[in-house]
């Protein structure tokens, strides 16, 4: 079965950095941005003594069709014994390894880890060879196993929050700005709109190496994958089912056999959700109303969980090649965490356990250490941005635009989760809101150096857990520009901001202008925060239905995700981590 073509890959010369960002890419004295996977042990072996110490799963025992064979790859990927899969970082396999499941974990999660395990055994009957299949059950069935002891770990509380539905993905609503999104990458009008969300990712993931890839069975394939994310418990899901059912018949080549293109990676993404899903919904779990999950998982077993814990495997390439070296799992992590530093407010309102803010950090932090820890979260994204940056123009790898485009991901997914109310809420709250958020700017700004690049962002977050600090070393000028913006609200280019053109970049200003000078304007009246959620619902919708009036996707499109990803990076996003510390000292705001 031949792969995506290979010149769907990253396209170097449309590249573009300001001179000074292009010379700390290369100043910057990182090595392991194209180091192979050299820890100096044999990969097969490795991969045959995961697989054995997972043997007394019953699934295990129930596997009926052999290890598939690897394949060549036509577009010359050879990430390690299979083409598109590398092998796992030693620290990850160490943790997935190492666990061992109670008794009460292995009798909640049996019948979801066999219906996940069927469905990888559908793909290994067909496989092409190309994905490492059996070290992709592994580590979804090890993160299945750790996700549920999470459940039962939060259940075992006196104190829990009563759980909010409404502003939760499965009751999605106020989600219209994404209607011209999904018209313009699937050519559907996806019903519910929340289900355009992960093709928007898609394309911000494109546009992060100007990945030139036109095919509409790739954004349908990523909705699909999302489906269970959304599903939730109620009778939203019909209408989530009803278009499952219609894209599929839509869209034959979503099919291996007529594309003759290998979406596994996809299938297996979506049948992992569908698997987690049915088992956080088994029952009702209970949730603690603080933020902080008492739990007995090890540190690197929660890391390695929360790497594989979403979409964000499927996302690392358009082939489904997957990086799980040191690397590639840091962009999964980064990917993870800043969803989880937004997400946190709803997350505790919604019952969700799998918010790595609720699992690293203890409840008894005072507020100097929750700023500093969440200044080392943003600085540890920072770095690893800058890492992404790295890998793709001087490695050839694009798997880190999964933590490239992740921040900006926020700011348009589901605007039910009022991104601006929230905040309003807190800094009416806390008058000290913006001197913490500058603070929490500022030490951040401090770990973005020589140090900070060299260290993994898992490492970062065991520092974060520790209060450690990074030795002295000198700082980068990679964010210069984005410095410039955050703290004065400096957009580069003049009639040009960040690079987009045309219509685009009005919306682009007026994007700025919203979430910099009207979020920081001293005379806002009470409900500013819902006003800023419509406005920038509705400049997101209209570059929609500026780029929906052309033909494909083009290089307007990527230029504008260039310019909206630094967007979503700039001081809403910041701000959050304020919210961040302040829900873990204090507790949610009602």
């Amino acid at each position: 079965m031949a792969s995506t073509p290979a010149d769907n890959m990253i396209d170097i010369d449309k590249m573009r950095y300001s001179a000074e960002a292009l010379e700390a890419l290369k100043l910057s004295a990182i090595n392991n941005s194209t180091r192979k996977h050299d820890d100096g042990t044999d990969f097969i072996s490795q991969d045959i003594e995961f697989a054995e110490s997972l043997s007394d799963r019953p699934w295990y025992q129930d596997r009926q069709t052999c290890r598939p064979q690897p394949a060549v790859d036509a577009s010359h990927r050879n990430l390690g014994h299979f083409p598109l899969t590398s092998a796992l970082a030693p620290w990850v396999r160490k943790a997935l390894m190492n666990y061992r499941p109670d008794n009460e974990v292995r009798k909640l999660v049996a019948p979801y880890a066999q219906q996940f395990h069927e469905a990888v055994e559908k793909e290994r009957d067909a496989s092409s060879g190309l994905h490492d299949l059996d070290m992709m059950e592994s580590v979804f069935q090890v993160t299945l196993e750790a996700s549920a002891a999470l459940l039962l770990a939060a259940n075992d509380t006196d104190d829990a929050v009563t759980s909010n539905d409404e502003v939760h993905s499965s009751k999605a609503a106020q989600d219209d700005h994404l209607i011209p999104w999904g018209r313009f990458l699937t050519g559907l009008d996806l019903d519910p709109p929340i289900i355009s969300a992960p093709p928007v990712f898609l394309l911000m993931c494109h546009a992060f190496t100007l990945t030139q890839d036109r095919q509409r069975e790739d954004y349908v394939s990523s909705a699909l994958a999302a489906v269970d994310w959304v599903r939730g418990k109620d009778g939203f899901g019909q209408r989530v089912a009803a278009f499952k059912t219609r894209v599929q018949s839509c869209f034959p080549k979503l099919k291996d056999a007529e594309s003759k293109q290998d979406r596994s990676f996809w299938r297996i993404i979506e049948a992992y959700l569908a698997a987690m899903g049915q088992c956080e919904n088994c029952q009702s779990f209970k949730t603690p109303r603080r933020a902080a999950i008492r739990h007995n998982l090890d540190l690197d077993l929660v890391l390695a969980m929360r790497s594989f814990d979403s979409v964000a495997v499927a996302f690392m390439s358009n082939q489904g090649a997957a990086w799980f070296d040191n690397a590639g799992i840091d962009a999964l992590m980064c990917s993870g965490l800043s969803n989880d530093v937004v997400d946190l407010h709803t997350d505790i309102q919604t019952g969700e356990t799998r918010n790595l803010l609720r699992l690293l950090y203890p409840d008894s932090l005072d507020m100097k250490q929750a700023i500093q820890t969440v200044s080392t979260l943003l600085s540890g994204v920072l770095c690893d941005v800058f890492r992404a940056h790295q890998r793709a123009r001087f490695g050839g790898r694009e798997d880190g635009r999964v933590s490239a485009a992740a921040p900006s991901f926020n700011f348009y997914r589901s605007r039910h989760r009022r991104i601006f109310a929230v905040m309003e809420a807190y800094q009416r709250r806390y008058p000290q809101f913006w001197a913490w958020t500058w603070e929490i700017y500022r030490l951040a700004k401090e770990q973005v150096t020589q140090a900070g690049l060299d260290e993994t962002f898992a490492s970062a977050l065991r520092r974060s857990v520790k209060q450690e600090s990074l030795p002295s070393s000198p700082p980068t000028k990679f964010f210069d520009t984005y410095y410039r913006m955050v703290e004065d609200g400096t957009l580069c280019l003049d009639n040009t901001p960040l690079g987009s053109r045309q219509d685009l970049a009005s919306v682009i200003s007026n994007l700025h202008h919203t979430w910099h000078d009207r979020l920081l304007a001293e005379d806002k009246q009470p409900g500013w925060g819902h006003e800023l959620d419509i406005e920038s619902d509705r400049l997101f919708a209209r570059a929609g239905e500026i780029l929906a009036a052309k033909e494909h996707v083009s290089d307007e499109a990527y230029r504008f995700f260039v310019a909206y990803g630094m967007l979503g990076m700039s001081l809403p996003y910041v701000a959050y981590h304020t919210i961040g510390a302040i829900i873990m000292v204090f507790g949610v705001v009602e």
